[in-house]
C-alpha cells in the first residue's frame, strides 16, 4: 500500500514533520506509559486506550505485526516553545512532551493519523515537531441564550481538544429579543436569579473544569453587566436604568456596584481559570439626548470597568471586558492589567502601543450566529488569509507578527436567536469546520492543500473519539416513523408518535397521502411539537416593511428566539407558506424535505417550492393537542433520517 509520507493531514497542520522515507506496517497497536505517574495522567491514558478503540480496530486475523507507542512522561524542554511535542515514527512510535498540555496535543495527532484511512495499516517513518504560537486559542459558547448541558459542554471540549484549542469562554448571563433572559448558575444570594430552563449546579461546574483540564482546556466564565442585565434588572427592578430599559443596569446608582459585587463575589472562586470576565459590551446610550449626563453616564462606565476590575484582583484573577468603552464619552482611562476582549474596536495597533493586553475577537471575522442572517465566518477567507494579527480590513490597524499585548483569537458562538433557536446538534455541525479552520490559524501554522482540497481532508476528521453531536454525519438512511394504516382525524384528535426524537433536524423527509375531507378554518396541524409544526393549511401574515402580505397553504412552521404557546406564536417564528391548498376529498401524496439551509414541498411527486430556511420535522405528535388538527384521512405516512451529504 502507498503512503504519502511526504505531507501529513494533521489538524492543525504540525510545525515540522520530517520524513525518512521508509514505512512501518502494523496490525495492532499497543501503548505503554510509565506506571509511575498522577493519578491524572493515569486517567488521561486510560482514555486515550479508549479513544483508540474507537477509532483503530486491529486485524485479529492475521499473524500479529504490533505497533508500539512508548509515552515518556518525564517532561523535559523539546525546543523554546511552551507545550511543545515530538513523535518519533521508527520501528515503534516513541513520545515525549514538555508539558502535560504537550503529551495531550501528541495524542490528538497520533489519533487523528490513526483514524484516517491510508494510516490504518501503513505509517511513514519520520519526526513530528510541534507546538503553538499563539498563548491562547479559544471558543466562546453563548449559553446564556442557549442552554447547553454539561454532557453537550463535555462534546464541545472533546472537539476543540481534537484540534489543540485550549481555552473554552462560557458566556453566562444574557437576555434575548421577546423578554427572554437567563443566568445560568446556581446563586444561594439571590436563589430567584437562576434559570429556571437550565442551570449548572457548582458541582457541575468542578466536574466540568477537572474534564476540560484533563483535556489541557481552560474553562473562564463571563458574567455580563452592566449591559445585557435583564436576567439581573428582573429580580432588582430598582437597578433598571429607567432611561435605557431593563437590559441595562444602572450604573449611577451605588445599590448597583453592591448587587453586582455580591455577584462576582459569589461565582469567581468556583472557577479555576486565572481570568474572570465581567462582560461591559453593549451599553448603549444613544437614547440619552442631554449630552452633559450623557459625558456622566460615560465616565462612570469607564469607572464601573476599572471598579470591578478591583473587585476581580481582590479574589486573584485577572479581569477581562469586552472592548467598546472607546465609543463612549468621558476620560477616564481603562486599567491596564485588563485584558481586552476586541471584538467591535478594529484598531488592535492603538491597543498595542498603548500597553495593553488583548484578544483578537473581531466581529467581521470570528462570529457565528446560528440561524442568523448576519454575522457568520467565511471558512475560505479564514483559511487563505487571515491569521490572529488581523482585525480589521484596514492595514494600519492590524498587527504584525512583532506587535506586543495579543494573547491569542477566538472563534464565537452567539445564540441570539434564544432558546428555541438552532439547536445543539446544529449549533455543533455549523461551527465545527469553522472551529477546524480556526485551530490551524490560532496554532500558528497553514495546510499546504488547497481550501476545497482541504476541506474534503477534513471531514475525514470529523468522527472524534467519544463524542455523539456530529453523529449525524454519518448516520445512515432510517425509517423513524412508518404507519401504512389509515389514520383518520379530526380536530380534536391527536395520534403520538413515540419516536426516539421529538424533531428531527436536517436531512430528512416526510411522505403521507392525504384525503382532506372537511374545509378548516385556516390553521390545521399534520404534525407537531414544542418547536416544529406541519400544517395542512395555515393562513398567515407576514410583514415586511410596512407591507403586510397574507398568503395560505400548506405551511411548515420553526419557533425562533423567546418560546410562545406554540412554535406560531413563538416571539419571531420562521414560516413557510407553500402556494398550495389540498382540494376536499381528492387524494394526494405529500413529500416535505429538510434539508441545509433548504426546505422543499413535493405534491403527487411535482416540486412546489422551496425556500432557504433550515426547518426541523416534528416527530412527537400527529395533530396538535393545542391547535385544531387535520381532518381527513392519512395513510402511507413515513418519516425518514436520511444520510448528510
Amino acid at each position: 500500500m502507498h503512503v504519502y509520507g511526504q505531507q501529513l493531514f494533521i489538524v492543525p497542520t504540525v510545525q515540522n514533520w520530517n520524513y525518512i522515507g521508509e514505512n512501518i506496517e502494523f496490525n495492532s497497536i499497543k501503548v505503554v506509559w510509565d506506571k509511575d505517574i498522577s493519578d491524572k495522567e493515569n486517567l488521561f491514558f486510560n482514555r486515550f486506550i479508549q479513544e483508540l478503540d474507537a477509532i483503530y480496530h486491529p486485524n485479529k486475523n492475521v499473524n500479529q505485526k504490533i505497533l508500539t507507542i512508548n509515552f515518556d512522561t518525564h517532561y523535559t524542554s523539546i525546543i523554546a516553545y511552551k507545550d511543545a511535542y515530538k513523535i518519533e515514527i521508527r520501528n515503534e512510535i516513541g513520545v515525549k512532551a514538555s508539558s502535560y498540555k504537550g503529551l495531550v496535543y501528541a495524542t490528538r495527532t497520533l489519533l487523528q493519523l490513526l483514524s484516517q484511512q491510508q494510516y490504518k495499516k501503513t505509517l511513514p517513518k519520520g519526526t513530528i515537531v510541534d507546538y503553538p504560537l499563539y498563548q491562547k486559542r479559544m471558543l466562546l459558547l453563548d449559553v446564556a441564550r442557549k442552554f447547553f448541558t454539561i454532557d453537550e459542554l463535555k462534546d464541545f471540549v472533546r472537539i476543540m481538544a481534537w484540534v489543540k484549542m485550549n481555552e473554552l469562554h462560557l458566556h453566562l448571563s444574557d437576555n434575548s429579543w421577546g423578554g427572554y433572559s437567563a443566568y445560568r448558575l446556581k446563586s444561594k444570594k439571590y436563589p430567584e436569579l437562576t434559570a429556571k430552563d437550565g442551570h449548572y449546579s457548582w458541582e457541575e461546574i468542578h466536574e466540568l473544569q477537572e474534564f476540560a483540564n484533563s483535556y489541557g482546556i481552560t474553562i473562564t466564565p463571563e458574567i455580563d453587566s452592566p449591559g445585557h442585565s435583564r436576567a439581573f434588572t428582573i429580580i432588582r427592578p430598582d437597578l433598571e436604568n429607567k432611561l435605557l430599559g431593563p437590559n441595562y443596569l444602572d450604573i449611577l446608582n451605588p445599590d448597583t456596584y453592591t448587587f453586582m459585587e455580591d455577584i462576582l463575589e459569589e461565582v469567581i472562586p468556583h472557577f479555576d481559570a486565572p481570568d474572570f470576565h465581567i462582560g461591559t459590551d453593549e451599553y448603549r446610550i444613544n437614547k440619552i439626548k442631554n449630552d452633559s449626563l450623557k459625558r456622566v453616564v460615560g465616565d462612570a462606565f469607564r469607572n464601573y470597568i476599572n471598579y470591578f476590575n478591583k473587585v476581580v484582583k481582590n479574589n486573584g484573577k485577572t479581569a477581562r471586558i469586552w472592548s467598546g468603552f472607546e465609543h463612549m464619552p468621558g476620560k477616564t482611562a481603562i486599567d491596564k492589567d485588563i485584558i481586552i476582549d476586541m471584538w467591535e474596536t478594529s484598531d488592535a495597533r492603538d491597543k498595542s502601543e498603548k500597553g495593553y493586553k488583548f484578544i483578537n475577537s473581531s466581529h467581521y471575522y470570528t462570529y457565528i450566529v446560528p440561524g442568523a442572517p448576519y454575522y457568520g465566518v467565511d471558512n475560505k477567507f479564514v483559511y487563505n488569509k487571515w491569521t490572529p494579527e488581523i482585525f480589521s480590513d484596514k492595514s494600519e490597524q492590524n498587527l504584525t507578527k512583532n506587535s506586543k499585548g495579543l494573547l491569542g483569537s477566538k472563534l464565537h458562538i452567539w445564540n441570539d436567536f434564544g432558546p428555541t433557536g438552532y439547536n445543539i446538534t446544529e449549533i455543533a455541525r455549523l461551527s465545527t469546520p469553522s472551529i477546524f479552520v480556526f485551530s490551524g490559524k490560532m496554532w500558528g501554522t497553514k495546510s499546504k492543500l488547497p481550501y476545497k482540497d482541504y476541506c474534503k481532508q477534513f471531514k475525514k476528521l470529523l468522527k472524534i473519539p467519544l463524542t455523539s453531536l456530529l453523529n449525524r454525519e454519518f448516520e445512515d438512511k432510517k425509517i423513524i416513523y412508518q404507519n401504512d394504516k389509515n389514520i383518520i382525524l379530526s380536530s380534536d384528535k391527536v395520534v403520538y408518535i413515540n419516536s426516539e426524537y421529538e424533531n428531527l433536524e436536517y436531512p430528512w423527509s416526510l411522505e403521507m397521502t392525504l384525503t382532506k375531507t372537511k374545509l378548516g378554518s385556516g390553521k390545521e396541524v399534520l404534525l407537531s411539537s414544542n418547536i416544529a409544526t406541519v400544517y395542512s393549511d395555515l393562513v398567515f401574515d407576514f410583514k415586511k416593511k410596512k407591507q403586510t402580505i397574507t398568503k395560505r397553504g400548506f405551511a411548515i412552521v420553526r419557533a425562533n428566539q423567546t418560546a410562545g404557546e406554540t412554535p406560531l406564536t413563538a416571539f419571531r417564528p420562521q414560516v413557510i407558506v407553500f402556494d398550495y391548498k389540498i382540494p376536499i376529498n381528492k387524494e394526494i401524496k405529500i413529500k416535505l424535505v429538510g434539508e441545509k439551509q433548504k426546505t422543499s414541498l413535493f405534491v403527487d411527486n411535482k416540486l412546489i417550492g422551496s425556500q432557504s430556511i433550515q426547518m426541523l420535522c416534528p416527530t412527537d405528535k400527529i395533530g396538535s393537542i393545542k391547535e385544531n388538527s387535520f381532518n381527513g384521512v392519512i395513510k402511507n405516512i413515513r418519516i425518514t433520517k436520511e444520510r448528510a451529504k
